[in-house]
């Protein structure tokens, strides 16, 4: 028996983003029932781990969050969505953005063998932003 669910949730639901409160909201709750879910299956050997990715460009995503900042007057605000990105990209302790290859293999892990032990973990994939 046993199995591993990874839940997908977001830096933003740690961290808060202005403009974006009903997003920030849901991924926050996501972190919360990964919490319990992960103590009640336990003994069930069923881990529970979230993945919180952060800045992670060539999606429809990236794009559609740089259009919705310029339109809105985020804390990167410019009306060029490209500028936008560019200051978000500036803001990353690793001065880029992730790529989705990185976040699958955060889940690769979080589902392996390799994290037997791990339960109710949160792992960011943020290139140190915080």
């Amino acid at each position: 028996g046993g199995g591993s669910i990874v839940n997908t949730a977001s830096l933003a639901g740690t961290r808060g983003t202005p403009t974006m409160i009903a997003y920030v909201a849901s991924k926050g709750a996501v972190l919360s029932l990964t919490k319990t879910a992960a103590k009640d299956l336990a003994p069930a050997n069923i881990r529970v781990n979230t993945i919180s990715p952060a800045l992670i460009g060539g999606c429809v995503m990236w794009d559609r969050q740089n259009e919705l900042h310029a339109q809105t007057g985020s804390p990167y605000f410019d009306s060029d969505p490209d500028v936008v990105a560019q200051k978000k990209i500036a803001s990353v302790p690793m001065k880029r953005a992730g790529t989705l290859e990185e976040v699958a293999k955060g889940v690769a892990f979080l589902l392996g063998d390799e994290s037997s032990y791990t339960t109710g973990f949160n792992l960011e994939v943020s290139g140190g932003l915080q």
